[in-house]
């Protein structure tokens, strides 16, 4: 006789007696913030992790499921939803688990799945939780861009007034400066910017400082949401300052201001102190030189670019030393190449100044040519002057301007801005359209791009660089926008870089949505007999945790209306699911049936269902009412009633 051990004698491939049913992941980790402070006190604005597990039936028989969760953070997991109650052979389903931690640090559990069949062993999930160790409040951090632009200082209450100084290198008068600071959210619940805005030293003024990015600011009723749950903790703004003359006569003119924001912080939503008023400083420097003219538009006739008469193909720029010492003409060169011929070929420097001494109130001339040709460029000549000995320092410098060729005439649908509302799809496209007038040249696009954003993208048909449109012509490319759970106001920017003058760095596309704060639906069941329906006809009034109810009380049609009107949302509710909630522990009536409940177990948007006691039927049934909103959101809880039914 042979003895064998250890022997797995089903045949290869699924079973054809038993369910076999394995889970992928076997162990997931989750990540969220608590839902309740160090004092236990209850914290708004925070968001379960939800993580899906896939269940497979290997096996050539179904089952019916069992779900448990075990170990010693299993009050904080649960099933996200409806949990389905058995599983087809060489079947499929996905199980959303849920974590919502009440305190920070680490918790474990078990995901039980019981096939309820005898001989099987159940199938376990490790699930590993960690409540995030942040503030469990809203928290500013800001942080202001260096002076020279290598990166950033950390602004909070404790830092040093320098690190909350956003300083502005000098900047000529006439000329714009920017630079970035950024704002993020330090705790678990999500931040909401409410106000930004600038005051100036003088009142009533912002002394030259301006919020460029973004370019819609929040407020109160759509503020910006800075939240861990969507990885979107920070955010960047981009400050301008325009140097102009206070007409004080002084070369160097000072200018203060404060940046404000304004949040729901506890402590600094105010924004009366660091880190949320960020000092502005800047100063705006006289040049030590001019040029006269500062532009030449070859193309156009009516602009004598500084001859007398006009000459075709030919600027004179007058260049005046406009200052007390003398300075040395350093450089002379065009911007698209960094010699005296531009990138393209058509202008040239053909006399050049560089080298030349200026003294006080003396002038020099530099002259260009340009090559007649239809296509539209334009380029910028740099002067630069320094004082007069070696390293003495900078003089000053100044650009001016050439352009040559037929204007081309961008326009876009829509112009200057694609709001995307509050969509209920998660994501949601529109197009945008890329046009050049017929009357108007060739159009070079260099650029169309979306600056970095978790909300907006460009899809297809993308456009690639120096991609042109012909006159009369016309692109399409797609913006997608990407709706956070979180809800609350997205802001982004599109921009278009071209060969179109009037649009100088760029053309700009606001790109906006003002989604509602999400929250979940709340599911709310109630019970009535058909006689309490004549003065309650949508059951808004009735039992709603347990009732009883006699054969009398039911009268002839024996039926129970079971409403789901009550259940509410910030949008709106617009999905029911009526189930039977009897179980092993909790067995249905004698001669009662999950069939006697009209649509049992099927979402829909019936807020409404019928449950049809047979007759001789006493005992107890039990219901669960899940609902959703118009967004698919899922109520977290399942209303429960429990209705006795007596002889």
């Amino acid at each position: 006789m042979t003895s064998v051990l250890g022997c797995d004698c089903k045949p290869p491939g699924p079973s054809g007696t038993v369910p076999d049913v394995i889970a992928n992941p076997t162990a997931i980790s989750f990540s969220a913030c608590p839902n309740k402070d160090e004092s236990g006190g209850a914290v708004a604005d925070v968001f379960p992790d939800i993580k899906k597990l896939k269940l497979t039936n290997q096996g050539r028989v179904g089952a019916d499921l069992t779900f448990s969760f075990t170990g010693a953070g299993k009050d904080l997991f649960s099933i996200d939803g409806t949990a389905p109650m058995s599983i087809d052979r060489l079947a499929d389903l996905e199980i959303p688990l849920k974590f919502s931690p009440n305190a920070r640090g680490d918790v474990r559990a078990d995901f039980v799945v019981n096939d309820n069949t005898e001989g099987t062993a159940d199938t376990i999930v490790t699930l590993i939780g960690s409540g995030i160790n942040l503030p469990s409040q809203p928290t500013i951090e800001t942080g202001p861009q260096k002076t020279d632009a290598t990166g950033f200082f950390t602004c909070t209450s404790e830092s040093p007034l320098s690190d909350c100084i956003l300083q502005f290198p000098d900047t000529l008068i006439g000329a714009t400066h920017q630079l970035q600071l950024k704002i993020r959210n330090k705790g678990c619940p999500a931040l909401k910017v409410k106000s930004l805005k600038i005051e100036g030293s003088t009142l009533g003024t912002t002394d030259g400082f301006s919020i460029t990015s973004p370019a819609v600011l929040p407020s109160e009723t759509s503020p910006l949401v800075l939240s861990t749950a969507d990885g979107t903790e920070e955010t960047t703004l981009t400050i301008t300052f325009n140097a102009t003359d206070d007409a004080s006569g002084a070369p160097s003119q000072g200018r203060y201001a404060s940046l404000i924001i304004e949040s729901n912080d506890p402590n600094f939503g105010d924004g009366f102190q660091n880190p949320a008023r960020i000092q502005l400083q800047a100063n705006a420097v006289k040049p030590s030189i001019y040029v006269a003219p500062t532009s030449c538009n070859f193309t156009n006739s009516m602009d004598r670019c500084g001859n007398d008469p006009r000459q075709p193909n030919k600027a004179n720029f007058r260049v005046t030393n406009d200052g007390a010492t003398p300075l040395t003409i350093s450089k002379v060169s065009f911007r698209s190449s960094g010699i005296t011929t531009s990138a393209d070929n058509r202008f040239t420097i053909s006399q050049n100044i560089q080298g030349q001494t200026l003294q006080p109130a003396a002038s020099a001339t530099l002259i260009v040519t340009e090559t007649d040709a239809p296509l539209l460029v334009s380029d910028q000549i740099e002067i630069v002057a320094d004082l007069v000995g070696g390293g003495a320092g900078s003089g000053g410098s100044i650009t001016l301007s050439v352009i040559s060729g037929i204007k081309p005439c961008l326009t876009t649908d829509p112009s200057d801005e694609i709001d995307f509302g509050d969509p209920a799809d998660e994501l949601t496209g529109r197009r945008l359209l890329i046009k050049n007038d017929a009357a108007c040249g060739q159009l070079i696009l260099n650029e169309v791009k979306i600056e970095p954003s978790p909300f907006y993208s460009l899809v297809a048909p993308l456009i690639d660089p120096n991609t042109t449109i012909a006159p009369g012509g016309q692109l399409e490319t797609n913006v997608q926008y990407k709706r956070p759970s979180t809800g609350g106001m997205q802001l982004g920017e599109l921009t278009i870089r071209s060969n179109d003058t009037d649009f100088s760095p760029r053309k700009l596309i606001v790109l906006r949505s003002n989604a509602a704060a999400d929250t979940f639906p709340t599911a709310a069941l109630t019970a009535c007999t058909a006689d309490q329906l004549g003065s309650d006809p949508d059951c808004m009034s009735g039992a709603s945790t347990s009732v009883g109810y006699t054969g009398a009380q039911l009268g002839a049609s024996r039926q129970i209306t079971l409403s789901a009107i009550n259940s509410t949302d910030n949008t709106m509710v617009s999905e029911f699911e009526f189930v039977n909630a009897n179980n092993t522990a909790a067995p249905l009536p004698a001669g009662g049936s999950v069939g006697d409940l009209a649509g049992n177990g099927v979402r829909g948007t019936a807020n409404k269902r019928v449950l049809t006691v047979p007759p001789g039927v006493t005992g107890t049934y039990r219901f669960q009412l899940t609902v959703w909103d118009n967004r698919g959101q899922q109520s977290a809880n399942r209303s429960l009633i429990v209705i006795n039914i007596y002889p």
